[in-house]
């Protein structure tokens, strides 16, 4: 085993490099698991209030209610009006925004015309948030009076605001829900490709070059079995990746997972893109002219790959044409069965057919990227 253990020994000096690409994609992931599980992951958005003043120069009834209604909705607070004042609050950013209500406000209020003035932080557009509930609280009160209602009643039933409750419908069994550790798989071609592609591209890199391939010819070690157990060093570097990126998951989401009736498909999956990380960084060691090209042919590799595959980039944010460019990028389709598990708590047979074709396609990517990188080989084999 004695090309096994120089290509692990050359993969040991390269552990420096392993660690800072996991401690990255860990990093991300544990991220993406807090968000995923925070108040406003999956859909589950909350009202924003913001930091406001309340500035009152019409001192009627009309003006008071507006103050009030606005109470509820922000952290609001009555300032006087003194310009040097307004703008020192804005300049130190204690409000968001400050409304100003003019003279005679509520004269004009049951016409229509009622206005008033905001004020926000530079590059904000809060204003149209909060102008947009400002007009709605006139129209709904200049509705009510229309409707009989006195100016009093108009104001207790705009005041009386509730809340609106979503009930998502639990048609697939996740509860409209994306399991976190679901997150965590999307990040891993990244990791993957970025790792492999790196520590094992220069080590093919290194092995082709001219002064080595000769000695390894001349060598007792028959060509089968110096492949064989370089082929066995890449497998078990790429299945410890593997493994190390399940602990993870495993650590941060386990219990999850486990009761999951799909956790034998993401393992697969991951599996799957796990291998085509290999076949990719074999072509790259074959591509690259030096070792120090590895790097210059995986890094926009893996970036490429991951920004139109849908990892930093969900795909359903992708347009109809990137999105079809995007199929011709194995990670897509790996991200595509992610996506595809994370909305069922259990697969129908139908999407089982989905899924295994995602993979096979990733399966076929791999394969042609052997076959590529062996072609390349025997071309440059005759070289003299």
């Amino acid at each position: 085993m004695t090309v096994f253990k120089c290509y692990m020994k050359i993969i040991k000096k390269n552990v420096g490099m392993i660690l800072m690409y996991f401690v990255i994609f860990a990093v991300i992931s544990i991220a993406m698991f807090y968000v995923s599980t925070g108040d406003n992951a999956n859909g589950k958005f909350t009202s924003s209030k913001l930091n406001t003043g309340i500035v009152d120069n019409d001192k009627s009834n009309v003006s008071e209610k507006l103050a009030e209604y606005l109470s509820k909705l922000h952290n609001a607070d009555m300032l006087e009006y003194d310009i040097s004042v307004l703008q020192e609050e804005m300049y130190y950013n204690k409000y968001d925004i400050i409304i100003q209500i003019p003279e005679g406000f509520s004269e004009k209020f049951l016409s229509g015309d009622a206005r008033v003035s905001v004020t926000q932080q530079p590059g904000s557009y809060s204003y149209m948030y909060v102008e947009s509930q400002i007009n709605d609280f006139i129209n709904r009160i200049i509705k009510y009076n229309m409707a009989g209602y006195t100016m009093e009643e108009s104001f207790e039933k705009v005041q009386d605001v509730k809340e609106s409750k979503v009930t998502l419908v639990d048609v697939n069994g996740n509860g409209g829900d994306m399991p976190g550790f679901a997150f965590l798989f999307q990040f891993f071609p990244y990791t993957s490709i970025a790792i492999l592609g790196n520590v094992l591209g220069i080590i093919v890199c290194s092995f082709r070059k001219k002064e080595v391939k000769n000695r390894i010819a001349a060598s007792a070690v028959s060509l089968r079995r110096q492949s064989a157990e370089a082929f066995l060093a890449f497998i078990v570097t790429g299945v410890l990746i593997w493994a190390a990126f399940l602990a993870l998951v495993f650590a941060i989401r386990g219990k999850e997972l486990v009761n999951n009736a799909n956790m034998f498909y993401y393992i697969l999956n991951s599996f799957t893109v796990m291998a085509l990380s290999l076949s990719i960084a074999f072509l790259t060691g074959i591509l690259a002219k030096k070792p120090d090209m590895v790097n210059m042919i995986v890094t926009p590799v893996s970036l490429f790959m991951s920004f139109l595959g849908g990892v930093f980039v969900p795909l359903n944010m992708l347009n109809g044409t990137v999105r079809k460019a995007a199929k011709f990028v194995p990670v897509y389709w790996y991200e595509e069965v992610n996506n595809k598990l994370s909305e069922y708590a259990e697969i129908p047979a139908d999407v089982i057919k989905e899924i295994m074709g995602g993979i096979g396609i990733q399966v076929l990517f791999t394969l042609m990227f052997i076959a590529l990188t062996l072609a390349i080989g025997r071309y440059q084999m005759q070289e003299k």
